[in-house]
């Protein structure tokens, strides 16, 4: 199976077909900033899951009171200030 190239036309992009089908068989395209975004539907579910579980765990580390982005930073500042001393 010989493999064509990638080709831009005034059109578009023309991508062969051979390298869509390594994908499997459905593939979801969507549109993000300046970029086409080509990807397997299983990936394409996988990436939502993952979307909607950092979600739920930023939703969570909220409503718990967890340490703010410059809490954080002081923290981490402070171990490496520690470990730096001990060399």
């Amino acid at each position: 199976m010989g493999t064509k190239a990638l080709r831009y036309t005034k059109q578009g992009l023309l991508i062969p077909a051979a390298w869509l089908e390594r994908l499997g068989g459905k593939i979801a395209v969507r549109r993000s900033a300046n970029r086409v975004i080509i990807e397997s539907a299983e990936r394409d579910a996988a990436r939502r899951r993952l979307a909607r579980m950092v979600r739920a765990l930023r939703r969570a580390a909220l409503e718990r009171g967890a340490l703010g982005e410059q809490e954080i930073a002081a923290e981490v500042d402070a171990v490496r200030r520690r470990r730096a001393r001990r060399r």
